[in-house]
């Protein structure tokens, strides 16, 4: 996109999520208890009291809440800023016609019965998309509930959640592939005093998409942190893009993707498939981004929240308790994430500590004050200062569990002055929502990150220790991005046979043992073959649409001489007959001596594009389990930290002894396969080696087998 494109769609943006005046076409003129569509939103933004202009369109002339009717958009004095759409699906594209001609570039349409509904749905939305693009103009929807932007006080929004109180102001902003799940999130924001900036709904995404949202979120100056609900990621390329942008700007991204079932991924074919299974990539991008990935949707703003303050990341943190056994919970639990590490507070602090801590309790960490600190004014807040003051101590949190509602009070002061002193962050796990919810509100109000949850706490700090990770050492992909687009390829995949997989890979430069394929049964070549490669050889049936060969027979290692050769081939034509299979050639090929045997895979994602896969390889890959993916591209040092996570690399270290194997040759190797990312299309969807041998030190790594995946022609 050119810069002024860019520049005419910023404004679209902006006219969108924040207009200064807004024409509603749709409005019922009905008195009701619940109201729907165009009026729920005139009256939502009435109610919170949007200070822009609103017009109202309407069939018949009209006057709700004061506000005069017109019956035609070309009868308003001026253009406004955005216009909301809630008319049957059918005259949607005219209204938004009209709209573009008078000036205006930035909808909102709540009506449904477009691609949600089947293929006329999808091709009245496909025109409408094409009209407000030629215009380079913003269209959220159709099939959206609409967004708030609560610092504007524009209330934009169909959901009857908005009937009632809002969220506070905040810095976090929520984009959502669903209406009514905005709803939860409000009233969960609502619940816990966690401030918002917008919350977005993208309905069905004819124009302006997720990654367009969330590029719009890393401008505004009120969004600190970006909140995601997300089905699906449309735009790789573009989403990719917005994620580098901000990481640029120091804004965190939290999401909670659905989707955990496997959906169909291009990835799926041969070994690599089926091991990178639903979230294979996902969880690869979420690294490599440096997102911080939720399980669970209410942990989603709790988390967003905690990632928001200053100093979130911490290295270090000190546990204050009133229970050693919740206290212990919550340093296992962030044990188990090792975001953080809990050292034990130093001399002085325990000294500071002691007139309050009983010498029976423990002055560790957790630290368990028990009772006594709350029998004499101040005691909890002079503990809770010793210990925030140790410098060994980079964070605190209060773990606490019900405690008699005088005793709540202080603590929700001693941690609202301890924070406003010494500036380190404080957080404070109390699962006590009704014995001590009134301590709990007064935290929530002051804005403390407070949690009901020991395992939403441990995902918030582990989500911490996570971004500062990616922002220390930021991968190749949020360094530099793409240098070309992601190819479409939503069809069914076809796999080359190894002889024609290995051609295709030899021509694009990647290194093979030597070989020969033999088309037909021709045991007189098959034998000159072998004779010139030198024995022992490897001999494999070629079986038109096996790719593994062994679960038939067709693989023999190291034969000997020509008897044996004989043999084993003759064996392979008779499995091949006995199963049935469109037999093709044979390939005789150098035998080497791997000390171990690992799995490269190439694919295509849906939603991230081209993905590397590495795992342990050979017969026992499915057995073993062992892999890692990575969203390409990837520099050497991310190749071979892929291979370190996986266990198969304490083999190639040389484990118990054994040999140190020739890793520099693996990383070498897996490295061009990832360079071949950039030649994916429908003629190359993906590869998969397996096995790739990999030798002692210095004698090199060897794919020793290899299928190449095309989209299939249909007929």
């Amino acid at each position: 996109m050119s810069a002024s494109s860019n520049e005419v769609r910023t404004v679209s943006l902006d006219k969108l999520f924040n207009p200064r005046s807004i024409a509603i076409v749709g409005v019922s003129t009905k008195k009701a208890i619940f109201q729907v569509g165009g009026r729920a939103v005139f009256d939502h933004l009435r109610l919170h009291e949007y200070p822009g202009r609103i017009d109202l369109v309407t069939r018949e002339p009209a006057v709700i809440d004061g506000v005069e009717s017109v019956t035609d958009l070309a009868m308003l004095e001026h253009t406004p800023d955005c216009v909301l759409v809630s008319v049957p699906a059918d005259d949607v594209f005219p209204v938004v016609e009209k709209a573009l001609g008078l000036g205006c570039r930035s909808f909102v349409v709540i009506t449904g019965g477009f691609s949600e509904s089947g293929s006329d749905g999808a091709a009245r939305q496909a025109k409408l998309a094409e009209l407000v693009a030629a215009h380079r103009g913003a269209m959220l929807g159709p099939n959206t509930t609409g967004f708030v932007n609560f610092a504007e006080r524009v209330a934009m929004s169909s959901t009857s959640r908005i009937s009632a109180a809002l969220a506070p102001i905040g810095e976090i902003g929520i984009v959502v592939q669903s209406g009514a799940l905005g709803s939860a999130l409000l009233e969960e924001a609502a619940r816990g005093g966690i401030g918002l900036s917008h919350l977005i709904s993208t309905g069905n995404e004819a124009v302006t998409t997720l990654a367009d949202c969330v590029d719009y979120l890393v401008d505004d100056p009120a969004t600190r942190v970006i909140a995601l609900y997300v089905e699906g990621f449309r735009q790789p390329d573009r989403m990719l893009e917005a994620a580098r942008r901000a990481h640029a700007a120091g804004k965190p991204i939290v999401v909670y993707k659905t989707g955990r079932s496997d959906a169909g991924r291009r990835a799926a074919a041969g070994h690599t498939g089926a091991l990178v299974g639903a979230r294979g990539s996902y969880e690869a991008a979420v690294r490599q981004l440096g997102w911080i990935d939720v399980r669970s949707i209410e942990d989603l703003l709790p988390v967003a929240h905690y990632v928001a303050q200053p100093g979130a990341a911490a290295r270090t943190m000190g546990i204050i308790t009133v229970s050693g056994g919740f206290g212990g919970c919550v340093a296992d639990a962030l044990e188990e994430t090792g975001a953080v590490s809990l050292p034990t507070p130093g001399p002085a602090t325990v000294e500071r500590m002691r007139n309050d801590v009983p010498a029976f309790l423990s002055a560790n960490n957790p630290v368990d004050i028990g009772g006594t600190p709350f029998r004499r004014p101040g005691g909890f807040a002079e503990c809770l200062d010793a210990f925030a003051d140790d410098p060994a101590l980079n964070a605190i949190a209060v773990a606490n569990t019900p405690i008699v509602p005088p005793w709540g009070a202080d603590v929700a002061e001693a941690v609202k002055a301890t924070h406003a002193r010494t500036g380190k962050p404080v957080s404070v796990i109390w699962p006590s929502e009704i014995f001590n919810g009134e301590a709990l509100r007064d935290l929530r109000a002051a804005g403390t990150p407070t949690f009901t949850r020991v395992d939403t706490f441990t995902a918030a700090v582990a989500g911490a220790a996570a971004l500062a990770t990616a922002r220390d050492k930021p991968s190749r992909l949020l360094r530099e991005g793409r240098s070309n687009s992601t190819p479409s390829l939503d069809v069914d995949l076809e796999t080359l046979d190894e002889a024609a997989s290995k051609s295709f890979l030899k021509l694009a430069g990647l290194p093979f043992p030597a070989e020969t394929f033999v088309s037909g049964m021709d045991m007189a070549k098959v034998r000159e073959a072998a004779e010139t490669i030198g024995y022992p050889v490897t001999l494999k049936g070629i079986a038109r649409g096996v790719v593994h060969k062994s679960e038939f027979g067709l693989v023999a290692v190291a034969l000997p001489d020509t008897e044996a050769l004989e043999t084993r081939a003759a064996a392979m034509l008779e499995s091949a007959d006995r199963n049935n299979l469109e037999f093709e050639g044979f390939l005789v090929a150098e035998t080497v001596r791997p000390q171990a045997e690992v799995i490269v895979g190439l694919g295509l994602d849906p939603e991230f594009g081209p993905t590397l896969t590495f795992g342990a390889g050979g017969i026992y890959t499915e057995i073993m389990q062992d892999v890692a993916t990575r969203v390409l591209p990837l520099d050497e040092d991310e190749v071979r930290g892929m291979i370190e996570s996986c266990r198969i690399s304490r083999i190639l270290q040389g484990a118990r002894g054994r040999p140190l194997l020739d890793v520099d040759a693996l990383v070498a190797m897996v490295s061009g396969v990832a360079a071949l990312a950039p030649r994916l299309g429908p003629d190359f969807a993906g590869l998969e080696l397996n096995p790739v041998g990999v030798g002692l030190a210095g004698e090199g790594a060897w794919p020793l087998d290899a299928s190449v995946f095309k989209a299939r022609c249909s007929a």
